[in-house]
């Protein structure tokens, strides 16, 4: 027993002796962290400290020039020019870079003050707060091994402090890096309808017609312009920015010396913007007054109906009741009689008694149902006003963008005036080279014959020396009687059932859109049919044309002849030959287009070179691929069966051949045998 009370008392000592130990390394840790701190501090002593609601004015150098900012109530304002775009947010990160400032070096007893060029320092900061203290910052030479910069404080270099080179960096720049800048109008490429581009090295138009199509101008010819290239130019403006703000207010006499006197070019969009519809206030409060006067007169009059109907009703009943009290009886017309009073007056019951409680409750009903229709109007009613107030109606107005491009800056751009402003601005080359530089040429259409077989009547085609001649005929059917719910009525009033673009499972369209109406819409005498049917059920009539083909008056095989007629509208050359073209040798193909109208096209196709032919409609001459060209004959050789005659003549030569080769392999092992 005694040894363990010992043992006890060891294990006690031995704890007590443990925790202090750790009370001691616990004390000794945080006594030492404390010292790391302070011999942190003592080595980055903080140098600059400037509260940001403190400071009244900030001057310091750009361009060579003392520039002071200066507090104006809660903006910032350049004292010299109170005009002058001030970006505030720009100013309040210099001031805000100043809170605190520390040194990674002191220099103490610095004799000469040239060896870190504080005897003319690269720029000088002066920062005065409220209560009119100041402070001066030099800024002397940058150590780019160290990536540190010299400076001393309030013009004291016998002290000089060893920074950060990048603590200062917010105070560089030129004047308008500390403009705020305007932003390049947006523009909506979709709605843009024309782009004039008037220029010292070219000139051109690309404009819209009222087909939504688009042609190009110059030269003093208009034509059809490649959609694509004309797309391209258009959503160009949409990424338009500018790259840097030059003058917030240029003066007429000061244009010149960006080139904007004469500029080098002016680009010129007309587009459309979506704005909020323009409405006056006091005109929808009166209407809206008018409104609640006259739902309150609805309310009181229905009210006053109301009361009167009771009023009726309970004369009717007290009427009733004295009858009955007199003991008089009625007779059967009596009864009828009394029967067709209670009706009108929605008693349906026999006695006054039952009569009271019949229209007591049908006054309740009534009264209840009324209360709910009420309620469900004026909720509807409330419902529909916030959904207008909610969204605000739009409208699309026209707007004329204009941009006079001068000379060349420095920035690699070129100098901008947008819209008569006098805020002068450079966008990039590559931006502005969309638009410059370019001719009508380069967005010429080069597809060289369209023509949709909607509107095809006849095609002549001279080939091999011969004439061809495919004419188009139409056949157009009715379906009746079709019935459908009102849902598929409706949607089947702009749904064709025939696309008369398509025929016999064969798409002849191929990238262009035609303008005319599909024949296979339905007309409006349709749609007229479709609204007249009832409401269960309706009864549509779907109108679909056939097209059917014949050559030199025979049938023709609708595939054979789409699938030619395909490759012919959609030949599109590579490029536009410039130059006057001759020929010595006849056309290896001659095509003519009729449309429906009369109206005709030819095209002729000469072999050019060894890549191109060159296919001339009118005076355009355009060099198409050669394969392509190739591949267009042979599929008019299948419209022709002379396709057929090439292939059957190929084919029967390899089975000639083939008998020769077995009667030479049947000679040959003859001799083997006799040899043997």
């Amino acid at each position: 027993m005694k040894k363990k009370s010992v043992n006890l008392i060891t294990a006690v000592g031995v704890l007590v002796v443990l925790s202090g130990a750790y009370v001691g390394v616990k004390a000794y840790v945080a006594k030492q962290e404390a010292a790391d701190t302070e011999s942190a501090e003592e080595e980055n002593p903080e140098i600059i400290s400037i509260a940001s609601a403190d400071v009244k004015s900030i001057k310091f150098v750009i361009d060579k020039k003392e520039v002071t900012f200066e507090k104006d109530g809660d903006s910032w304002v350049k004292s010299d020019e109170t005009g002058f775009p001030v970006d505030q947010d720009k100013i309040d990160t210099l001031v805000s870079s100043l809170n605190s400032i520390k040194a990674e070096r002191t220099l103490e007893n610095v004799e000469d003050a040239s060896e870190y060029e504080l005897d003319q320092p690269d720029n000088t900061i002066t920062v005065t707060t409220e209560d009119g203290e100041t402070t001066v910052i030099q800024l002397g030479m940058e150590n780019d091994s160290t990536s540190q910069e010299y400076i001393d404080l309030n013009k004291d270099s016998s002290t000089v402090y060893v920074v950060s080179n990048s603590t200062f960096s917010s105070f560089e720049g030129t004047l308008y890096d500390f403009a705020k800048s305007g932003v390049f109008p947006t523009v909506d490429s979709s709605t843009v309808s024309k782009i004039s581009v008037d220029g010292k090295d070219s000139s051109y138009v690309v404009e819209k017609d009222e087909s939504n199509f688009w042609n190009i101008t110059g030269d003093g010819e208009t034509e059809k312009a490649d959609s694509a290239k004309a797309t391209s130019l258009a959503s160009a403006l949409s990424s338009m920015a500018y790259s840097s703000y030059v003058n917030y207010n240029c003066a007429e006499d000061e244009f010149s010396q960006y080139g904007l006197d004469k500029p080098y070019a002016e680009i010129t969009v007309c587009y459309q913007e979506k704005v909020k519809k323009e409405s006056t206030d006091d005109e929808n409060e009166a209407e809206n007054g008018d409104e609640e006067v006259s739902e309150a007169s609805e309310d009181e009059n229905q009210g006053d109906e109301t009361a009167d109907s009771e009023t009726d009703g309970s004369e009717s009943l007290d009427e009733d009741a004295d009858s009955e009290t007199d003991g008089n009886e009625s007779s059967d017309e009596d009864v009828d009689v009394a029967d067709a009073e209670a009706v009108e007056n929605e008693n349906t019951d026999e006695t006054a008694d039952d009569n009271v409680e019949a229209e007591d409750t049908d006054v309740t009903e009534s009264d209840d149902e009324a209360g709910v229709e009420t309620a469900d109007t004026e909720s509807a009613e409330s419902s529909e006003d916030s959904e207008e107030d909610s969204e605000p109606e739009t409208e699309m107005v026209d707007r004329e963008l204009v941009i006079q491009v001068g000379d060349q800056s420095s920035d690699g751009g070129r100098y901008v005036r947008v819209n008569d402003s006098n805020e002068i601005y450079t966008i990039s080359e590559d931006s502005l080279d969309t638009f410059l530089g370019k001719t009508n040429a380069d967005f010429w259409d080069l597809t060289v014959s369209y023509l949709s077989v909607n509107n095809l009547d006849t095609l002549d085609v001279n080939y091999g020396g011969e004439d061809y001649i495919v004419n188009v005929s139409r056949e157009t059917s009715e379906d009746e009687n079709v019935e459908t719910s009102d849902d598929e009525t409706e949607n089947e009033d702009t749904t064709d059932s025939t696309s008369s673009d398509v025929v016999d499972g064969n798409d002849v369209e191929g990238n262009v859109v035609d303008d005319n109406t599909s024949s296979g819409d339905l007309t409006d005498e349709d749609t007229e049919n479709t609204d007249e049917s009832s409401s269960t059920a309706s009864t549509t009539s779907s109108t679909s044309v056939t097209l059917s083909y014949t050559l030199n008056g025979k049938d023709l095989d609708s595939t054979t002849f789409t699938t030619f007629y395909n490759k012919l509208i959609n030949m599109t050359a590579q490029k536009r030959l410039t130059d006057e073209f001759k020929s010595n040798a006849d056309p290896e193909m001659t095509v003519k287009f009729t449309d429906i109208d009369g109206n005709e096209m030819e095209v002729k196709y000469y072999s050019y070179d060894t890549n191109y032919y060159a296919a001339v409609i009118n005076k355009k001459v355009y060099l198409v691929n050669k394969m392509t060209v190739k591949e267009l004959f042979q599929a008019f050789e299948a419209v022709t069966g002379e396709k057929e005659k090439n292939e059957s003549t190929e084919t029967a030569d390899p089975e000639t051949n083939a008998t020769t080769d077995n009667a030479e392999t049947e000679t040959t092992e003859t001799s083997e045998d006799v040899e043997e």
